[in-house]
């Protein structure tokens, strides 16, 4: 990750720590449960949670695990998940800063390895893909959760334009047949998948940015995405709600694992 790029991911969850935590739709307890039993995890595992952000997952995980390791780019973010541990009284977890192309831990160290929602932060995906197989265990696994761009090339690029106005730090989502093939890339299985339908309203998902409606990226990412209505050119399946719009995320879950000797290349 450039200098530059990281600056702006920190600067955008600096700002937003708080919102990001508390007001994501994505981080309903429902939710979060809903995807701790997708991770089917294990009481032996070593886990580690890569840009784990307020650390909702990783807490809702750590009583099924034996210790689990969150890591995030950003210091507030940081601080964000250390008091909800000491809240919830979580022993067994602990927080870190770091980035995912270079992961501060030695190979093959851990038994399950989870990246949720940052892969569109990256520059490089290939790169943080390549880490998290790193320290990887050889028999372990390894969950990406991810919201995937529409697999149309007018509808991704539109798609992307309008995440990228609303949050200067994202770079692109990727699209489910991308992730096909760098999980064929890097030799890895997919042991189980779903795709989730999930909206939410556009007004929260533009506060959890640090948006309001006098501020010039929130009206021109409304303008955008109410242009984008009309045969759905974005991929949000939008819906005016009031002075709101209901948009969709089609939201991928993956847990994977190494493939096995001699398996496909």
């Amino acid at each position: 990750m450039s200098k530059k790029h990281k600056e702006a991911v920190q600067r955008q969850f600096t700002k937003t720590s708080e919102a990001f935590a508390k007001l994501a739709v994505r981080d309903t307890p429902e939710v979060v449960a809903e995807r701790v039993e997708f991770a089917r995890p294990q009481s032996t595992d070593l886990v580690l949670d890569v840009a784990c952000g307020s650390g909702a997952f990783l807490l809702a995980l750590a009583p099924r695990v034996c210790f689990a390791h969150g890591l995030d780019l950003t210091a507030e973010m940081l601080r964000q998940a250390r008091a909800f541990q000491q809240e919830r009284q979580i022993p067994n977890v602990c927080f870190g800063q770091g980035e995912a192309e270079q992961l501060p831990y030695p190979a093959v160290a851990f038994d399950f390895v989870t990246c949720q929602f940052s892969f569109h932060h990256m520059s490089r995906s290939e790169v943080a893909l390549k880490e998290l197989v790193r320290v990887m265990k050889p028999e372990g696994r390894m969950l990406i959760i991810e919201s995937l761009a529409p697999e149309s090339d007018e509808k991704f690029e539109l798609h992307n334009r309008i995440e990228n106005r609303r949050d200067a730090s994202h770079v692109l989502s990727l699209r489910f047949t991308t992730f096909l093939k760098l999980f064929s890339e890097f030799r890895l299985d997919i042991l189980h998948q779903s795709i989730k339908r999930r909206q939410r309203s556009f007004n929260h998902w533009m506060r959890r940015a640090g948006l309001r409606p006098k501020h010039k990226r929130y009206q021109e990412t409304r303008r955008l995405l109410e242009e984008s209505l009309p045969g759905d050119r974005a991929g949000f399946a939008a819906q005016p709600q009031g002075d709101d719009i209901l948009i969709v995320h089609h939201e991928g879950m993956f847990l994977l694992a190494r493939q096995a000797v001699g398996g496909r290349s």
